[in-house]
């Protein structure tokens, strides 16, 4: 359903080149990338639930996959767009260390905005989430060089 209506929105927008397809991630996609947008899920849920759970690294792990797979497959000025939640535990922020050499290494520019300090603190007495002071919604753009 998510598809077919993402295919009549990019209709109602006069978006013909647009192609809407279900794909875990890149798998079973052919070519590359002007754009890539994402807004992945970022909790570590104990239960796993798809619409939540970010995997390992308190919830970070698919917004990192996300970001390594999206500059392979990004065009020379291709931009990736992607709206997370990262735990920070003391100084220390977990997915950007994780993804700041490939940045550094893929792109003419890139930035990365914390958007609110502090998102689902319910979360911070779960499991996993022991030592982070706080999920922060974070923004980051990136373009490849």
């Amino acid at each position: 359903r998510a598809l077919a209506l993402t295919v009549v929105n990019a209709q109602l927008a006069g978006l013909p080149n647009l192609r809407a397809c279900h794909s875990d991630l890149f798998d079973g996609l052919e070519g590359d990338f002007d754009l890539i947008v994402s807004n992945p899920p970022y909790v570590l849920d104990p239960s796993e639930l798809p619409y939540r759970h970010g995997g390992g690294m308190r919830g970070a792990e698919l917004s990192v996959r996300i970001v390594r797979d999206s500059l392979g497959r990004l065009r020379r000025g291709g931009n990736l767009m992607l709206y997370t939640g990262v735990a920070i535990a003391g100084a220390q922020d977990e997915f950007l260390e994780a993804v700041r050499p490939e940045l550094e290494a893929q792109c003419d520019h890139w930035s990365y905005e914390e958007l609110d300090p502090d998102i689902f603190g319910g979360q911070l007495g779960e499991p996993g989430y022991e030592d982070a002071e706080r999920i922060a919604a974070v923004w980051l753009h990136a373009i490849k060089r």
